[in-house]
């Protein structure tokens, strides 16, 4: 009797409670739903596409506009200069937020303008007798992590030829540097903050870990040694204390890079955007002299990542321990040389920083990687290679190792090799 009248209740419930409640919980769903993909799902090292300043474009007039016109197109649009990148003529327009992309294509269809575009975000693109230095397998690989012996850049080989020179400048464009660290104080040469930070140090701690593998201060008694030691830094902080930061400020450090002497300019970070004013000061710096390394990303795709995929930036994969290629690094036919990228041992901020790692520690990503490129063209700028960017370049990418493991060199690209970019010609050559 009971499961009958159970049942009879239920038949009466199908068009009224049960109706209702099916229907809130699908309300619900649907919200779960537009929470859930409201989230931004950030691979390391990976921009979403949609991300850029939400008040900013970065708009270009083409030679001769008239400085009236100008004044009278920005009027017409809402917008306002707030910044310039005076170099390649840009400027960063503030323009009502939430309406980036109305103001792109509205800037675009003006007879004056060259270019506009959004003004997108860059990430940091790593994970997270000098008493280290056997920790630091990527510059002398002994095994010592359980890798494969010589799988490293034979820097100790490379430094009986040259350590570098003070007068070759490396510019890390990141998250700024540790003004105090016992491993880099003594190699900072020049501070530039691009940044909305209130300090040019790195609070962030990807910065000063790319600096100390580049170039750290060595044969002192502590800590870590640098691929290229003798070399001096140049800090541009152009990634916020977050680790991401506009395009604008990444061209900006660039320019100023390029224009203060930097032989080499290391950007370990990317946007999966590409950026005609990013490109232009990539290309700016090519043309002052400077060879630029950038990271390839940590996506394990062949997608292509800003800077780096820009045919006057060298774009730098990541090998582990083994030579093989590192499981998370990207790859593809725009990628041009690797170097060590996985549990790589550098300095770290001696202050409280977002990594949350004190002095010395380990990091992998591609990030980890283009440092030691960085440090190897500071290496060989100090030889009768380093004529120029081009013979510079060219010496770098010729005499990395193509000998890897077969699943790294079916990608074709070969990882770097200290000693032979530097080592003299022999005499029968």
């Amino acid at each position: 009797m009971g499961y009958f009248t159970s049942n009879v209740r239920r038949q009466r419930l199908k068009g009224g409670f049960w109706m209702k409640l099916m229907r809130v919980c699908l309300v619900l769903c649907l919200i779960l739903s537009l929470i859930v993909f409201a989230v931004p799902v950030l691979a390391t090292g990976k921009t979403g596409a949609s991300e850029c300043a939400p008040d900013r474009v970065l708009v270009k007039f083409k030679a001769g506009a008239d400085e009236v016109v100008k004044k009278n197109i920005h009027a017409k649009h809402g917008g306002r200069v707030v910044d310039e990148i005076a170099a390649l003529g840009v400027q960063v327009v503030e323009v009502p937020a939430g309406k980036v992309k109305e103001k792109v294509r509205a800037y675009k269809q003006e007879n004056a303008i060259e270019y506009a575009e959004p003004d997108f975000v860059a990430e940091a693109v790593g994970l997270p007798n000098d008493p280290y230095f056997g920790k630091q397998w990527g510059l002398n690989n002994t095994g010592q992590t359980g890798g494969t012996p010589d799988a490293d850049i034979d820097a100790p080989e490379a430094w009986d030829i040259t350590t570098g020179d003070a007068g070759i400048k490396i510019a890390v464009l990141d998250t700024g540097v540790d003004q105090n660290h016992e491993d880099l104080a003594g190699k900072i040469v020049a501070n530039k903050n691009f940044t909305r930070s209130r300090t040019v140090d790195d609070l962030y701690g990807h910065g000063t870990h790319v600096a100390g593998i580049a170039a750290a201060m060595t044969n002192n008694g502590r800590g870590v040694a640098g691929g290229g030691y003798n070399c001096t830094i140049m800090n541009g902080k152009v990634l916020g204390d977050t680790g991401s930061g506009y395009y604008s400020w990444i061209a900006n450090g660039i320019i100023w890079a390029a224009e203060n002497g930097a032989k080499v300019i290391n950007m370990s970070l990317g946007g999966t955007e590409p950026s005609s004013t990013l490109e232009a000061a990539v290309n700016y710096a090519w043309t002052k002299g400077a060879v630029l390394a950038a990271a390839a990303g940590n996506s394990n795709t062949n997608d292509p990542l800003y800077p780096a995929c820009y045919a006057n930036c060298i774009a730098v994969a990541a090998t582990d321990q083994n030579d093989a290629k590192a499981g998370f690094s990207s790859y593809g036919e725009w990628v041009d040389v690797a170097a060590p990228g996985v549990d790589i041992f550098s300095t770290l901020p001696n202050h409280r920083n977002r990594i949350g790692i004190l002095n010395y520690g380990s990091l992998s990503g591609t990030s980890m990687a283009t440092p030691y490129v960085s440090g190897v063209a500071g290496l060989v700028w100090a030889t009768g290679y380093g004529t120029d960017n081009v013979s510079a370049r060219s010496r770098i990418e010729s005499t990395a190792d193509q000998d890897l493991l077969p699943i790294w060199t079916d990608y074709g690209i070969p990882r770097v090799n200290a000693y032979g970019a530097v080592q003299p010609p022999s005499p029968s050559a």
